[in-house]
């Protein structure tokens, strides 16, 4: 049934210069009957090369796949993934999209994400709940689609070092709001750089807003690194990363080659801002300097 699917996507988008697909499948409360409410809702707003259904399995041998990192005794990162039953008639929903390009590394496609978020928003939640599966497959290999439901992904907070030098463990924090925590919180649980950014992002600007004084968190912010702390190159370094944040918030754009390298700086950053007055924070601040020096 799929693959006829497959074949009957293939011939008819195909006509239109379309060779790649993505195929997403989503626990959802979604019934049958409601479809056609759901298709008239994307062509009203102009989405093209969708096709949506439900599908249901049959048994209990459909997995859906998860990774999970683990460590080695001499501290090397691994990712390895492990299997989760879908359970047998569960309700799901199949979202098929046509591409014009080949499917990079990326868990879901910006298009697929478009339309099932503006579901989610529109319908409710439940009608696209949990990623299951992603399958790719092109005009020449409709039958061979890979499956995946998560991408094995480490990024430099997953493979750094461990910051044990000699007594890191006097280090004083200041009071920090709890909202700052949460964020960080989930900004360290995503597997992709952008959603890190913006929830590290957020979570600086809480930290920076607790500190004393003045109203305005870009006056705090100059005056913590530049004045308390002393350090003109540390101060530019955030000018460039809050230049990167004005793009992201106010044009809604990632430069992708950049990101994960601003969420390593943004990170030693936050780690300078959690500190109070103590030695520990001068060797981080030196330790930041070297960094920006090192990579300009």
């Amino acid at each position: 049934m799929i693959v006829d699917t497959r074949k009957k996507l293939i011939s008819e988008w195909g006509a239109e210069g379309i060779t790649y697909f993505e195929e997403s499948i989503w626990s959802s409360s979604i019934m049958h009957s409601d479809l056609p409410r759901v298709r008239d809702f994307l062509k009203v707003n102009n989405f093209k090369y969708f096709d949506i259904s439900i599908v249901r399995p049959q048994d209990d041998s459909i997995e859906r796949m998860k990774f999970r990192t683990h460590y080695s005794e001499d501290g090397q990162c691994f990712s390895t993934n492990y299997g989760i039953t879908v359970p047998k008639n569960s309700n799901n929903l199949k979202l098929t999209i046509g591409l014009e390009g080949e499917v990079k590394n990326q868990e879901c496609q910006d298009k697929t994400l478009y339309i099932i978020n503006s579901l989610r928003i529109i319908f409710g939640i439940p009608i696209a709940r949990e990623l299951m599966q992603v399958s790719n497959f092109d005009s020449k290999n409709y039958d061979v689609a890979g499956h995946h439901s998560e991408l094995g992904y480490a990024s430099k907070f997953d493979i750094q070092d461990l910051n044990l030098y000699e007594s890191i463990e006097y280090c004083q924090l200041r009071e920090l709001p709890v909202d700052a925590l949460i964020l960080l919180d989930k900004a360290f649980q995503q597997r992709f750089p952008d959603e890190r950014f913006i929830l590290m992002w957020v979570a600086f600007e809480a930290i920076i807003n607790s500190l004393p004084n003045l109203k305005m968190n870009g006056n705090k912010r100059q005056k913590y690194f530049q004045e308390e702390l002393a350090s003109e190159i540390v101060n530019k370094e955030i000018i460039r990363l809050r230049d990167f944040r004005h793009i992201v918030f106010k044009e809604a754009k990632f430069e992708e080659a950049k990101v994960e390298e601003i969420n390593w700086s943004l990170y030693m950053a936050i780690q300078l801002a959690m500190l109070s007055d103590c030695p520990q924070r001068q060797a981080f601040l030196n330790g930041y300097e070297q960094y920006i020096l090192s990579r300009s």
